[in-house]
C-alpha cells in the first residue's frame, strides 16, 4: 500500500498592492514635508565652507533682516528690548545658546552689538551659515 502525503499549497502574498500604497505614502510625506517651512523669515545667510548643522535642541534663535528688524524665535522685538527679551527665554527655555541668523548685507557693527548684548547675558553665540 502505497500512501503518498498530499502536496501542500504554497501560500503568496500579492505584494503588487502594497507597492502601489507605499509610492502614495511616500508621495504624500513628500508634499507635506514641502509645506512645513522650518524657516518662515527668509534671509540670504552669510556662506561658509564649514557650516555644519546645528543640533535641534532648544536653542534660542535671534534673526535680523535687511531692515533692521529684529525676531526672537520668530516674535518680533525692538532694539531696545532685545536685552531683556532674550534674558526672559534663555530663562523660559534653559537654554544657553543664541542661534543668530543674520542678513548678509548686515554690518559687522551690528554684529557687534548683538554679541555685547548676548556676552551681557552670559549665553553663547553661534551665528547660522548657509554651506557653499
Amino acid at each position: 500500500m502505497n500512501i503518498r502525503k498530499r502536496a501542500r499549497e504554497q501560500s503568496e502574498v500579492e505584494t503588487g498592492a502594497l507597492a502601489d500604497i507605499l509610492f502614495f505614502l511616500m508621495m504624500f510625506f513628500l508634499m507635506i514635508s514641502t509645506l512645513a517651512s522650518p524657516d518662515a523669515i527668509k534671509l540670504l545667510l552669510p556662506e561658509s565652507s564649514s557650516a555644519e548643522q546645528t543640533a535641534t535642541k532648544e536653542n534660542i534663535r535671534l534673526t535680523v533682516d535687511e531692515n533692521d528688524n529684529y525676531f526672537v524665535d520668530d516674535n518680533p522685538v525692538q532694539a531696545d528690548q532685545l536685552e531683556a527679551y532674550l534674558a526672559e527665554q534663555a530663562k523660559a527655555k534653559n537654554s544657553e545658546t543664541v542661534v543668530l541668523r543674520i542678513s548678509k548685507d548686515r554690518t559687522v557693527q551690528e554684529l557687534a552689538k548683538i554679541y555685547d548684548v548676548v556676552a551681557k547675558l552670559n549665553l553663547a553665540l553661534v551665528m547660522a551659515t548657509e554651506k557653499q
